[in-house]
């Protein structure tokens, strides 16, 4: 990687992993980067359509979801072409969509940072997502979450391969009692590969079938 190239972090995962968390953290970002300032434009596909909904309240969510993705997806085109600042956006990476992008990025002088946070199974992203709409946050489907966990999780290896640094976090839920923050699973930076030598069960076969070299 070079220092003096903007970045582009992605940060992928499951519906419910806690992308949006992770993505709207700049300073955690910059220090995974190693470095200590930057400018970072966040693109927040929920905060757009949230003001889409505002100025169009008539248009389903499932419209105005279709619509902000365009948009955002229509900015990072914006900023890989012009090559001049540091930017982020989450994705459930469970197209392909972005696999160009990284490319086209990278061609351009872009380093490329990808981030995925991971889960111990489907079953716990939709209870996640249960538990934020109860909150008063946005529901996903229970059918397109099950339809994304398989195809995220195929791109989680090309990502990582294609990536210019790579990191894998366990973001599941913590046994009762326990306040477990997201853990390292795998790092792949600057020529060098590091998994955690015990990762938790529920992502042991996940991850030995997506990252060939674990052991």
């Amino acid at each position: 990687m070079h220092r003096d190239r903007p970045w582009f972090f992605l940060v992928g995962g499951i519906n419910g992993a806690g992308k949006s968390t992770f993505a709207q953290a700049p300073d955690t970002l910059l220090f995974l980067t190693g470095e200590t300032s930057s400018d970072i434009e966040i693109i927040n596909p929920d905060r757009v359509t949230t003001d889409i909904r505002a100025r169009r309240p008539a248009i389903p969510l499932s419209t105005a979801n279709v619509l902000a993705a365009e948009a955002c997806e229509a900015r990072v085109d914006q900023l890989i072409g012009a090559a001049d600042r540091s930017f982020a956006i989450e994705t459930v990476l469970s197209t392909d969509k972005y696999k160009e992008r990284v490319k086209r990025a990278q061609s351009q002088g872009f380093n490329v940072f990808f981030v995925y946070l991971l889960l111990g199974s489907v079953e716990e992203a939709i209870t996640r997502v249960k538990r934020r709409v109860s909150q008063g946050g946005h529901d996903v489907p229970e059918p397109k979450i099950r339809s994304r966990w398989p195809r995220s999780l195929h791109n989680l290896a090309w990502f990582w391969e294609h990536a210019d640094a790579a990191f894998v976090y366990f973001n599941g839920d913590a046994p009762p009692g326990e306040n477990r923050p997201a853990s390292l699973l795998a790092r792949r930076s600057a020529g060098l590969m590091c998994f955690h030598p015990s990762p938790p069960e529920a992502v042991r076969k996940i991850i030995r079938r997506l990252l060939p070299k674990w052991r």
